[in-house]
């Protein structure tokens, strides 16, 4: 929800950015830490709290709670699998429709 200043000092070294936009000023004299190590509350609905683990990349970001990693890790490679398995369907000759119907997946 917040924005970010020094893009490109930022992007120089490689890290991943993610915000509202960019903001030239800094904080001084401005904002003030009140809290720290604390679960954050997104205005999307989103939270965040210690020991979570934050994924991100060009698409989103997902938050993964903490002490659930492995049933997400789990979950994921299940869905990678199966888009591979509709890809090899695809490449095979199979109509999309039929692919959907039998998988649930596009």
């Amino acid at each position: 929800d917040g924005f970010h200043r020094d893009t490109r000092g930022i992007l120089d070294v490689g890290l991943p950015l993610f915000s509202a936009g960019a903001y030239a000023q800094d904080q001084r004299g401005r904002g003030r830490v009140t809290d720290f190590r604390c679960e954050i509350r997104f205005a999307n609905g989103t939270v965040v709290a210690p020991g979570d683990i934050i994924v991100g990349d060009c698409d989103g970001v997902l938050v993964i709670p903490k002490g659930r990693l492995d049933e997400v890790v789990e979950a994921a490679l299940a869905k990678v699998a199966g888009e591979e398995e509709v890809r090899r369907l695809i490449e095979k000759g199979e109509g999309t429709q039929a692919i959907f119907d039998r998988t649930g997946i596009m």
